[in-house]
């Protein structure tokens, strides 16, 4: 079954007074037939489609003269599918079904109707064709280009916007003549008679996957041969086609698409359209799955296609122009390097507009510039090889222009690639109220770039196992996908667009500096339209490759980008609004359990004052739940002398001093400790906790909400500690308990990193 892409289509519209809502089709099934005694054609063709996520008026386009139409096998009216206007342009309509389906439901559309030159764009060299000849003789194909909008399957086959994939099956009829045609397409062909074929497309096409050329076999020329391809193994039939009045030498060209198809598996990787490549050389320059009709000019940078823009697809007309201008730039030698001027004006490649439906001119030779602005920025071999991970990742799938620029600046971890897409992709000038984007560092933090209080548990950042828009944080599941959230406010100006990047790292504490803890990173997410007081939720996927094995602490950081408003360098989490971290461990234990988090605490230098606190904050309530310092050394604590109770408290709002660069980390960074640095659990064998850490002393906090020990760091030297919590016998089935293990500068009780640990109480 095809999967559905509703995550790529447009979002419902009233246009006309209609709730018109986007549509999954599933299957088109039908025929095409001509008839040579009357030179007319007419279309039969089947739609069984899905229901958009909310109920309304399903869209689709077709640009041919509706005649007859069946919903569900019940007649319907054709005056109740008629074209209107979305906003996307000229000739850019949509046809919208005037009757309100139900969302989810899943439905068919069977539509009769005449076939005639389509009602739709005009652009490009090679046009749509349906003429006749003495023969009679036929000359039909589809004729597909970008330039224009309705100029994809639904010039003659009612179809999809271009996010949609689905199969398509095809039968073409030629009635009452005795002069035999052939079929150029990159279909699965099955001969059903003289001058009858049914075509198959896989489940993965779209409305610009179809190539297909009707003519009569008297006027074409075919040469096909083989190539085994270096990447994938796989042996890929070449057929090229030509008119019989072609000077085209196709011997030739089809070893020039083999050594493209050679080259290609080289440079990008496997080819992604089965054992077949077929090339129909007449006029202009146009790409389709595993094929193209092209001239010989073109036929290099049309073939490239079947990796870039045909292997790995456009999800919407605006995302079209990154195909056309990687292509180009690689076809220009795919070495330039000419730094971004952003003293220029905009360039827009990627229009906002969902509606809108042609590639711009500009993606030839601006989008051209645009990745030799790339190129410069991260250099030429970077970017390819950052490319060419992006089609490995996603070879087969559709690619939004946001997830395009998410993946360069997670890869390259320059924050200027935001700044370039912004201007010269989506084409945003610099406004003269820039945004303010910010993540709270706590549930108290009201937007201040300096945040004095705890920051390594940011309730703006969390963790899903599932892309399910749940708000509770989760602690990784290896072995699969996650997704990580971000909630983004901003106090400023609008901002138009921005990013948000997400990192992990094994250890947690002070010493995350932007940028380079924060990028590259492990994923990143792009979005738009933030405007002032906005609040918005972003996602990102965190691959299953790159999420830790089971039980390893995983510290998450993210920074908020946008053009005019990126975090200063050498800055932390708790100085710039921009950043935010989160350092949280979340277990499952039973009242009576226990756990311990390994630690590592290093000084790197010589410190003013050697000595540091260790605060445990516990919940109200739980002022006695007992909380103990695993250590190897008994001297390196010293007691507070007081009831923690009664000292100040550990986060006052007063100005920081320098402190020594400490260290307090929960991962496993550190070469001295071959620990892995998982929790350990009462539910774990003992006897392999007290062979894992081999500590001198157990030391327990003083009770009260903060408990206070005081702990000398020797000058660059790692302690290997333990963090163990017993959870209280009171403690209810279902409550939570979260706690804190601050270290803080012994002059200031400045924090200077922290850990938390959220206990959810079950029952045995």
């Amino acid at each position: 079954m095809p999967s559905t892409n509703f995550h790529l289509a447009p979002p419902p519209q009233t246009v006309d007074g209609l709730f018109a809502v986007p549509i999954d089709i599933q299957s088109i099934n039908g025929s095409l037939t001509f008839d040579a005694s009357t030179q007319t054609g007419e279309g039969d063709v089947t739609l069984g489609f899905v229901g958009g996520v909310q109920a309304g008026n399903p869209i689709f386009d077709l640009r041919q003269t509706i005649l007859e139409a069946w919903l569900d096998g019940a007649a319907f009216a054709v005056s109740g599918l008629g074209s209107h206007n979305f906003g996307g342009g000229a000739q850019a309509e949509l046809r919208i079904l005037e009757q309100v389906l139900a969302a989810g439901s899943s439905h068919t559309l069977r539509l009769r109707y005449s076939l005639g030159i389509p009602q739709a764009s005009t652009a490009g060299s090679y046009q749509p064709q349906l003429q006749w000849s003495s023969g009679p003789r036929l000359t039909f194909n589809f004729g597909f280009t970008d330039l224009g909008p309705g100029r994809y399957l639904e010039a003659w086959v009612p179809a999809n916007l271009i996010f949609d994939q689905f199969e398509i099956t095809l039968e073409l009829r030629l009635l009452n003549t005795a002069v035999a045609h052939s079929i150029i397409c990159n279909g699965a062909v099955t001969v059903l008679g003289a001058n009858q074929w049914r075509v198959q497309w896989p489940a993965h096409s779209s409305a610009l996957t179809t190539l297909l050329e009707l003519r009569a076999a008297d006027t074409l020329v075919q040469v096909s041969d083989s190539v085994v391809l270096p990447v994938s193994g796989a042996t890929v039939s070449v057929e090229a086609w030509k008119l019989t009045t072609s000077g085209v030498d196709l011997a030739a060209q089809v070893n020039n698409i083999k050594s493209y198809l050679t080259a290609n598996e080289n440079n990008v990787g496997p080819f992604a359209h089965g054992n077949r490549f077929i090339a129909f050389f007449h006029t202009g320059g146009m790409e389709y799955d595993g094929g193209t009709t092209t001239g010989t000019g073109p036929l290099r940078h049309e073939t490239f296609h079947s990796w870039w823009g045909r292997g790995l697809k456009p999800a919407s007309h605006p995302d079209g122009w990154w195909d056309e201008a990687w292509t180009e730039y690689n076809m220009a030698g795919g070495t330039g390097s000419t730094p971004f001027s952003f003293a220029d004006p905009p360039t827009e490649l990627s229009q906002r507009n969902p509606w809108a439906r042609f590639t711009p001119s500009g993606a030839y030779s601006a989008g051209r510039e645009f990745f030799e602005g790339l190129a410069q920025l991260m250099s030429a071999a970077n970017l390819k090889a950052f490319m060419d991970e992006f089609y490995q990742q996603r070879r087969g799938t559709l690619v939004t222009t946001a997830a395009l620029e998410a993946h360069l600046l997670a890869r390259s971890g320059h924050a200027t690639v935001v700044d370039a897409f912004h201007r010269f992709v989506y084409g945003f000038g610099d406004t003269g109220s820039a945004p303010d984007l910010w993540l709270q560092d706590a549930a108290a933090h009201t937007g201040a770039d300096y945040w004095s209080g705890d920051f390594w548990d940011s309730p703006d950042l969390w963790v899903r196992h599932a892309d399910d828009g749940g708000l509770t944080h989760q602690n990784p599941e290896y072995g699969q996908d996650n997704w990580f959230y971000a909630r983004v406010r901003n106090r400023g100006g609008l901002a138009r667009h921005f990013a948000v990047s997400f990192n992990v790292k094994s250890f947690a504490g002070f010493q995350f500096v932007y940028p380079a803890d924060f990028l590259p990173c492990t994923s990143a997410v792009a979005d738009f339209e933030l405007g002032p007081g906005d609040i918005r939720v972003v996602k990102a996927r965190w691959p299953a490759a790159l999420v830790p094995p089971e039980g390893t602490h995983a510290c998450l950081l993210a920074a908020a980008i946008a053009r005019s408003d990126h975090p200063a360098a050498g800055l932390h989490v708790w100085e710039y609004n921009n950043l935010a971290q989160k350092n949280l461990t979340v277990v499952d234990l039973s009242p009576g359990d226990w756990i311990v988090l390994p630690l590592s605490i290093a000084n790197r230098r010589r410190a003013l004052w050697p000595w540091f606190d260790l605060v445990v904050v516990r919940p109200q309530g739980f002022e006695a739940l007992t909380s103990e310092l695993l250590v190897p050394e008994p001297a390196i604590l010293r007691r507070w002398p007081w009831h923690s109770d009664s000292v100040r408290r550990a986060f006052p709002q007063q100005p920081r001093v320098l402190p020594a660069a400490v260290l307090l980390e929960c991962g496993g960074d550190q070469p001295q400790h071959d620990i892995g640095y998982t929790p350990w659990t009462s539910r774990h064998p003992p006897p392999a906790l007290a062979a894992r850490f081999k500590v001198a002393k157990a030391e327990p906090f003083p009770a009260g909400g903060r408990g206070r020990l005081q702990l000398s760091l020797p000058r660059n030297e790692d302690l290997l500690l333990g963090w163990r919590v017993q959870v209280p016998q009171e403690a209810q089935h279902g409550s939570r308990l979260r706690l804190h293990l601050v270290l803080c500068n012994r002059l200031s009780r400045t924090p200077l990193g922290g850990i938390a640990l959220e206990i959810c109480v079950d029952r045995r």
